[in-house]
C-alpha cells in the first residue's frame, strides 16, 4: 500500500455534425493521469493530454439598418461562413502537469505543482463586418447584405508555463483554529504569431447564397506577447467557534508584459504591481442552514491595441480594481434544499474616444466608468418519491455608471438579460431501474444589442428540452450509460444572444430542434 500506483485513461473520438449548415468537424482527445505513493508521506501525481479539434466557426447575424430582424424570418441553420474557400478553425493542444505533495508533520505539508500547455491554432473565417454602402460599421445593411472579409491567422502558437509552491497546514492560536496556506505562483505566457489576412472580398447576404472570391494575403501585422506573472498569496480559514468561520486572503501580483508586432514595430513594455484582498464569513444558524457573506477585489489590466488609429496605440492603461460582494443563505435539508443570495459586481469599463473608424491618430482607448451588476439569485430542489423538482431564478440590474458619455451613463450593458428562469423535473421509473426521464424549461428576458441608453433590444425567449438516460450495469462489472434527448422541443425561433464585439452588433439565433443520442462505456 505504501507504493500504490493508480492510472486513469480517457479517450474520445467525435464526428461533429450539428444542425448548422457547413459546420461539420471532428475532434479527438487522449488523456492519461496517474499517481504514485512513494511512501506514506510522499505522493506524486502526473497528467498528460493531447487533443485536436477541427470545425468551421459560425459568424453572427446583426441589425439590418436600424431594425432587429425578426428571428422567425431567419433560418438558424444558415452559416454565413459558407464560402467555397472557407476553411475550418483548428485547435491543437498538449498539456502536462506534475504535482508533488510531501507531508512535513502531522499538521503540515508542502505542495509543488508545475504545468505546461502548448496550443496551436489556425483561425480562419469568412468574416462579415459592417455595411460600407450605408456607412454603418457596427451592423449590416438594411437590405440584408454586409461587407465580407477573408480573415486568416494561421499557425498561432501560445505557450503557458506555471509552477505553484505552497506550504499548507493547521495551527491553534488560543481558542481559534487556523487552516493556513502560504505560497508563490510563477507563470509565463507567450504568444508567437505571424502576419494575418483581413481582406475585403465583396458583399455577402444573410440568406447565405452569395459567393465571393478569396484573398488570403497576409498583409496585416499581428502582435506577439510575452507576459510574466508572480503571485505571492496567503490564505487563512479561521474557526472562531463551532458555528462561525472566517476566511481571509491576500494576493500580491507583479505583472510584466512585452509586446511587438510581427513586423518588429510598436514595441510595448510595462510593469504593474497590485495587491488584492478577499474576505468571507459563515454562520451555521441551524443544523441545516448557513448564513454567509463574502467580499473581494480583482484587477483589470488592459493595453491599447497596436493600431494606427489610436493616439495611445500599444500603451498600457492604468490597472483598475474590480469588486465583488455577496450575502446569502443556504439550507440543505433531507427533503428540500434551497439558497438565496444578493450580490454586486463592479468592473471597470473601457471605451474608444473619437472616431476609430477614421484616420490614423484619430481616437484614444480609455477607461470610462464601471459596469455594475446588482442582483438577487435563488434556487430550490426537492425530492417527492420518484420525482426530483427544482428551479432557479435571477433578477439582475446591470448599469454603466460613471461614464463621461451621457449616452452610456446609466444605460444597460450589451447582451445582459435582466431576468432568467430555469425549471426542471426528473422522474425515476420504478418499472425499469436505472431509467431517468427529465423535462427542463429555460427562459431569459430581453437584452440590449449595444451598451447604453436607447439601444435596440432582442426579445426575451423560452424553450423546453426533454430527455432520458439509462444506467446499464453489465455482468462483467462494466457500465453503459445511454442518453437521448431533444433540445428546443417546440423548435422555437429566437435570438439567443447579442454579443457586442469589436464595436459591432452580432446576433446569434437559438439552435433549432436538435435530437441527441449517445452512449458512454465505463470499462
Amino acid at each position: 500500500e505504501q507504493r500504490a500506483f493508480g492510472l486513469r485513461v480517457n479517450a474520445a473520438v467525435e464526428h461533429l455534425d450539428p444542425e448548422l449548415h457547413n459546420a461539420s468537424g471532428k475532434r479527438h482527445l487522449l488523456a492519461l493521469a496517474g499517481d504514485w505513493r512513494l511512501s506514506p508521506d510522499t505522493l506524486i501525481e502526473a497528467a498528460i493530454e493531447t487533443s485536436r479539434r477541427s470545425q468551421p466557426s459560425q459568424p453572427g447575424f446583426s441589425l439590418l439598418g436600424d431594425r432587429v430582424p425578426d428571428a422567425n424570418d431567419i433560418d438558424p441553420r444558415i452559416n454565413l461562413n459558407n464560402q467555397p474557400w472557407s476553411q475550418p478553425v483548428v485547435f491543437a493542444g498538449r498539456y502536462a502537469s506534475l504535482r508533488l505533495t510531501q507531508k512535513l508533520s502531522p499538521d503540515w505539508r508542502a505542495v509543488v505543482h508545475a504545468g505546461t500547455q502548448r496550443l496551436t491554432t489556425d483561425d480562419r473565417l469568412a468574416f462579415p463586418f459592417g455595411c460600407s454602402a450605408e456607412t454603418n460599421f457596427d451592423r449590416y445593411c438594411s437590405d440584408g447584405s454586409f461587407d465580407l472579409y477573408d480573415y486568416r491567422s494561421e499557425n498561432e502558437r501560445r505557450t503557458t508555463d506555471a509552477i505553484d509552491a505552497s506550504v499548507q497546514g493547521r495551527l491553534q492560536t488560543g481558542r481559534f483554529a487556523h487552516a493556513l496556506s502560504v505560497g508563490v505562483l510563477r507563470s509565463r505566457f507567450e504568444a508567437s504569431l505571424q502576419g494575418q489576412a483581413y481582406n475585403f472580398v465583396g458583399q455577402g447576404t444573410i440568406d447565405g447564397t452569395s459567393v465571393t472570391g478569396s484573398n488570403p494575403s497576409l498583409v496585416f501585422d499581428n502582435t506577439n506577447l510575452d507576459e510574466r506573472n508572480t503571485d505571492f498569496y496567503l490564505r487563512d480559514a479561521i474557526q472562531l467557534s463551532p458555528t462561525v468561520s472566517l476566511w481571509l486572503g491576500l494576493r500580491h501580483t507583479r505583472l510584466e508584459r512585452e509586446s511587438i508586432t510581427t513586423s518588429g514595430t510598436e514595441a510595448t513594455r510595462y510593469r504593474q504591481n497590485f495587491t488584492t484582498p478577499w474576505l468571507a464569513g459563515s454562520w451555521t444558524v441551524t443544523p441545516s442552514g448557513t448564513l454567509y457573506a463574502s467580499w473581494g477585489e480583482g484587477v483589470e489590466s488592459e493595453a491599447v491595441p497596436g493600431l494606427a488609429q489610436y493616439r495611445n496605440a500599444g500603451q498600457a492603461l492604468p490597472a483598475l480594481k474590480s469588486r465583488q460582494t455577496e450575502v446569502g443563505f443556504k439550507h440543505a435539508g433531507n427533503a428540500v434544499s434551497w439558497s438565496a443570495a444578493a450580490f454586486e459586481i463592479s468592473r471597470p469599463a473601457y471605451t474608444d474616444v473619437g472616431d476609430c473608424d477614421g484616420d490614423p491618430n484619430n481616437c484614444e482607448r480609455a477607461s470610462d466608468g464601471e459596469a455594475v451588476h446588482r442582483g438577487l439569485e435563488a434556487q430550490v430542489q426537492t425530492r417527492l418519491g420518484a420525482w426530483t423538482l427544482g428551479g432557479s431564478a435571477m433578477l439582475l440590474r446591470a448599469r454603466l455608471e460613471g461614464s463621461a458619455d451621457p449616452a452610456l451613463e446609466g444605460g444597460r450593458p450589451a447582451n445582459v438579460p435582466a431576468r432568467t428562469l430555469r425549471l426542471f423535473a426528473s422522474h425515476r421509473l420504478a418499472a425499469l431501474p436505472g431509467l431517468d426521464t427529465y423535462v427542463a424549461l429555460t427562459a431569459e428576458s430581453e437584452r440590449n444589442v449595444r451598451p447604453g441608453k436607447g439601444s435596440a433590444r432582442i426579445p426575451g425567449w423560452a424553450r423546453i428540452d426533454i430527455g432520458a438516460s439509462y444506467d446499464q450495469h453489465l455482468a462483467g462489472g462494466q457500465r453503459l450509460v445511454w442518453r437521448a434527448g431533444i433540445d428546443n422541443l417546440a423548435d422555437r425561433r429566437a435570438w439567443k444572444e447579442a454579443p457586442y464585439q469589436f464595436d459591432h452588433v452580432y446576433l446569434y439565433p437559438m439552435e433549432p430542434r436538435t435530437w441527441r443520442l449517445s452512449v458512454t462505456a465505463d470499462l
